[in-house]
């Protein structure tokens, strides 16, 4: 898959660009750091297979032309939701914050309640007032947690948004839940670890024999990573399977519905056994190795982007210890 395709796919998939509060991406590793002196934005991840051919277009070019393609949509018609909010992503990919928030806050009179919205919106207005969590962005913040208490950036940036205000207590607070959201030996979990240990609160069954387990569980973390999926499809799917476009992905059993990884290829093309691996991670900031329950689905379009208006055929199912899945592909 080439840079250009991932972008897309990851823009299609309606994964958030985050500014200030994403898993920040060094060497091998990835921390669970918030950087709120300077906003970054990474673009999707890119494999060692991926190739860039000579004088390909730059990838920034390419997000500026889907913008101004998708300003002209939002111009025709200002109420759909899907073009809004993916407008208001790429304007977030090319750094256009103010831009950003203004088209946020017109998906947000849609959908109040989406933390599709919500989330990245609190994130935006932070990087627009300098990092701070505690004006809007808070308020924002605090709605998300109510509709999903276990949303892993909102926990993040809830807990520095309270050491902002000199909360150590309250943020000690959002960062355990945190801390018990990520699988055990995970380096997310020790990045929040090392943060609840700063301000004197890491719990106590984790405090002396910390680097021991983290040591002893680095072989399980390094293991393959990869989802096998078999699939039993149905004759008259088979036939049905010609013009359109087929996605296999893998989602987090809770919190943000966002695919983690993913393919996509013609449904003509489909076969009844697809293997997902990390090089199908469709953003530095989410990777499988850290997501203790796994969904793997499969959706079948009548389009090439993900629209549910064009949805004919979704199934998903919970990925058990063997990492190995089969779905029945019946429409």
């Amino acid at each position: 898959m080439t840079l250009i395709q991932r972008i897309i796919l990851a823009i299609l998939f309606i994964i958030p660009v985050f500014a200030i509060g994403f898993f920040l991406t060094q060497g091998d590793e990835e921390p669970f750091v918030v950087e709120q002196s300077s906003a970054q934005t990474n673009l999707p991840a890119v494999s060692n297979t991926d190739t860039m051919p000579p004088n390909h277009p730059d990838p920034q070019a390419q997000v500026r032309a889907m913008i101004s393609e998708l300003e002209q949509k939002v111009a025709q018609n200002q109420h759909e939701f899907k073009d809004l909010l993916l407008l208001a992503r790429a304007y977030m990919m090319v750094k256009d914050y103010p831009n950003a928030a203004a088209i946020y806050e017109r998906a947000l009179v849609i959908e109040p309640n989406s933390i599709d919205i919500l989330l990245p919106l609190a994130d935006v207005l932070a990087v627009i007032d300098q990092g701070k969590l505690t004006g809007r962005s808070y308020d924002l913040l605090e709605k998300v947690l109510a509709i999903d208490p276990n949303v892993p950036m909102a926990l993040w940036l809830m807990g520095n948004a309270e050491m902002q205000l000199e909360q150590s207590e309250k943020a000690a607070k959002y960062w355990t839940t945190l801390y018990y959201i990520f699988p055990e030996g995970s380096e997310n979990r020790m990045k929040v670890g090392q943060q609840l240990d700063a301000i004197g609160k890491l719990p106590k069954s984790s405090a002396a024999p910390a680097q021991n387990s983290t040591s002893k569980t680095a072989p399980a973390q390094a293991s393959d990573q990869a989802i096998h999926i078999t699939l039993d499809i149905a004759p008259e799917a088979q036939a049905k399977l010609k013009g359109t476009t087929v996605f296999i992905y893998a989602k987090s059993q809770t919190g943000m519905p966002m695919p983690i990884a993913a393919k996509k290829f013609p449904g003509e093309q489909l076969t009844s056994s697809i293997t997902i691996t990390e090089a199908d991670e469709l953003m530095p900031n989410r990777k499988l190795k850290d997501i203790a329950q796994i969904k793997v689905g499969i959706k079948i379009s009548k389009q090439s982007n993900v629209d549910n208006k064009a949805e004919l055929f979704r199934v998903e199912q919970a990925l058990p210890d063997s990492r190995k899945v089969n779905l029945v592909v019946k429409f």
